[in-house]
């Protein structure tokens, strides 16, 4: 597990492009922590840092947003925080987001915890200050030294 503190909206930003650059298809990024700790503002940071241009909103209504990268690199962001038990979870079109082609990001992925597989990587954020967010992530153990030392040369406190 990788832990760091994110100390302002600037380091979140140079987490997303640190992580983003070590992102490819098939990928499935899972963002857990309360409400207003900055799951969407993260997946925001990553969607720019791999190329999309147009507006990205948080699918908190319409639970999924889907988007184009670089070189037409697919990618889903899902937000299953008001997706409900039982039926919802069976009849939501899994097979969309989750075809082996996209790196697709999900926030609240207990919520769909039934039909998710095991995520490439999971994020956990919490708060610290108004300003700063406590950082958890597991992935690889490759992944994570990769990360950890680009962290470290970017200044992120871990």
């Amino acid at each position: 597990m990788l832990t760091a503190t994110l100390t302002s909206p600037e380091a979140t930003g140079t987490f997303a492009c640190l992580l983003a650059a070590k992102l490819g298809p098939p990928a499935l990024v899972t963002l857990r922590g309360e409400l207003g700790t900055g799951k969407t503002t993260l997946v925001r940071d990553v969607l720019r840092a791999l190329g999309v241009e147009r507006v990205v909103t948080s699918p908190s209504f319409t639970l999924a947003q889907s988007y184009e990268g670089r070189a037409g690199l697919r990618l889903h962001h899902l937000d299953l925080y008001r997706l409900g038990a039982g039926a919802d979870v069976a009849l939501f079109a899994w097979e969309d987001y989750l075809d082996g082609l996209s790196v697709t990001f999900v926030e609240w992925p207990e919520a769909g915890a039934a039909e998710l597989p095991p995520a490439d990587v999971d994020v956990l954020l919490t708060h610290r200050t108004p300003e700063s967010r406590g950082l958890e992530l597991r992935a690889a153990p490759g992944l994570e030294r990769a990360l950890a030392r680009e962290m470290t040369a970017a200044g992120i406190e871990q």
